[in-house]
């Protein structure tokens, strides 16, 4: 089976994947300058999210999918990795307010880690030494910058045990997107995906006493952008993605987002980029590049391999 779908190039692929971290990048500036509460942003993100993907599924003529073999037979495992999604987003957040920036990002960054071993068990997809040594490379360059950034105080116990919990739960969807985003449109999946997770994290504001009705027009405004930018260009496109490629490509991928972080905050807040931060870039793009060059050197010996079997 090869890795990458053939009916999509791997420049396509390549630029997906960075309009996609790009996109997810954007997520930490708008929750940064929102004042609600980090599982209200879920819900209004996941439900904008959810209400946009239909639209577009609507103008695109997809909505006959709902009805498709795929979703009817596939749906306790798409309301079961939207509720995954609910707990990966409501884990990290939480987890922001109760340990450190610094220890809750290098925690959720080693998702791959995870990606990569549930890939191996229940996918098939085996990383060779190439990819792992990529993987671990994009995550070292992750914690330096983070660390000359905060410096590594590790906060709250509790808040970096959620912090590793999202780390599992967003490996967790990845995993889920590759096996049973195939045979539907990506605007059907997401569209039930997050519509599940809205209500899961619903029921856990519910339960936290946390008031969702959120008027301000600057909050609502957040609450769709971070439906439009981080939501359906970002993580839309990586179960897109997720069709098309390995699961543990798109994770590696995102530890591209705080590269895309830390250049928006320059952008739109002025916040001037520190040379060793410059180090930190590179190391991540490095790591991430290796991850993909590998896959497009065993997607090469694989396609030859066929070439020599027909020929025989």
């Amino acid at each position: 089976m090869p890795l990458i779908d053939e009916s999509t190039s791997r420049l396509r692929v390549v630029l997906l994947l960075i309009l996609s971290v790009s996109m997810v990048s954007s997520a930490s500036i708008l929750i940064t300058i929102s004042v609600s509460p980090s599982l209200v942003k879920v819900f209004w993100r996941t439900l904008y999210g959810s209400l946009f993907m239909f639209i577009i599924g609507a103008i695109r003529g997809d909505l006959p999918a709902f009805k498709s073999p795929q979703v009817r037979t596939n749906w306790p495992w798409l309301v079961g990795i939207g509720v995954i999604l609910s707990l990966h987003f409501s884990t990290w957040f939480q987890s922001l307010e109760m340990t450190s920036i610094p220890a809750s990002v290098v925690l959720v960054d080693s998702s791959p880690i995870f990606t990569a071993i549930l890939s191996t068990i229940f996918l098939g997809e085996s990383l060779r030494r190439r990819s792992w040594a990529g993987i671990l490379v994009a995550i070292a360059g992750a914690i330096f910058l983070v660390w000359i950034d905060y410096g590594l105080d590790l906060g709250a116990l509790t808040g970096d045990l959620l912090a590793l919990a999202g780390a599992v739960f967003l490996a967790i969807y990845f995993i889920g997107g590759r096996r049973y985003a195939k045979g539907m449109p990506i605007t059907i999946y997401t569209s039930i995906i997050y519509l599940v997770a809205a209500i899961s994290t619903l029921g856990f504001c519910l339960m936290g006493g946390y008031n969702i009705w959120v008027f301000e027009p600057s909050e609502v405004l957040i609450f769709i952008a971070l439906a439009i930018f981080p939501t359906v260009l970002g993580h839309s496109v990586n179960n897109y993605l997720l069709t098309k490629v390995p699961a543990y490509v798109v994770s590696s991928a995102v530890l591209g987002e705080p590269v895309g972080a830390t250049i928006l905050a320059a952008i739109i807040l002025g916040r001037i980029i520190e040379p060793a931060e410059l180090i930190g870039f590179s190391v991540i793009l490095v790591g991430v590049a290796a991850v993909l060059a590998d896959i497009a050197s065993k997607e090469r010996s694989q396609r030859l391999s066929l070439n020599d079997t027909d020929g025989t």
